[in-house]
């Protein structure tokens, strides 16, 4: 309608001129609100879900080459002050992380993530948490990592019994794994099984494997 409008403003303007035939002008698109940043939205679940599923803006600019750190390490981080629903924080969320750990337990979340809570195996009362989300998911099918995702979620289910009861935690049998997965710090919300202080995550995990 504002592209008529203003067509016929300027055939106006043109006769009144006197001209018989009046310039065309290359108008250009119509405006339109600016579209929501993917990363703004919510899928399977509502906190930072871009961000965890690697469908967020800044995606593309992740260093996806792992580097091999110690769940001490990752639990000593820092902490940032703001976590921000609508982007990436710079360095440990732009960063991918290999570590070795031992399985205490695991579940399903409301949200079809798996969650998976590891610990130090030099010290059993260091954990972290490390998250698989379902590749049948909002979102999770756009990630650029999906079939990532989709293959380290059959790795897991080949070697545990497949959560079926929301936040009903299973026995992961002191299973000593290998996890590669995105840095992501998440709200403390009393999770069980997080990493303390910094509360950081592997999250979405990108490679699962039980090693002996």
């Amino acid at each position: 309608m504002k592209r008529l409008l203003l067509l016929l403003a300027l055939t106006l303007f043109f006769l009144a001129l006197g001209s018989s035939k009046p310039t065309t002008f290359a108008l250009v698109s119509p405006l339109v609100s600016p579209a929501v940043p993917i990363d703004c939205k919510d899928g399977c679940g509502a906190e930072r879900w871009n961000v965890k599923t690697l469908t967020d803006d800044n995606a593309d600019s992740i260093d996806f080459s792992p580097k091999e750190k110690s769940i001490q390490w990752l639990r000593s981080r820092t902490r940032p002050p703001h976590l921000p629903k609508c982007r990436r924080l710079p360095g440990v969320e732009f960063m991918t992380f290999k570590i070795k750990g031992v399985v205490r337990d695991y579940t399903v979340e409301d949200d079809h993530d798996f969650h998976v809570v590891i610990m130090n195996p030099l010290n059993h009362s260091q954990t972290m948490i490390v998250e698989i989300p379902d590749p049948t998911c909002e979102f999770v099918l756009q990630s650029s990592k999906l079939n990532d995702m989709k293959k380290a979620r059959r790795d897991f289910l080949a070697a545990f019994t497949e959560p079926t009861v929301v936040s009903k935690f299973l026995s992961g049998n002191n299973t000593n794994v290998e996890v590669i997965g995105v840095g992501f710090f998440d709200r403390m919300h009393d999770q069980i099984g997080r990493a303390l202080p910094s509360g950081v995550e592997l999250h979405p995990v990108l490679n699962f494997k039980v090693i002996h």
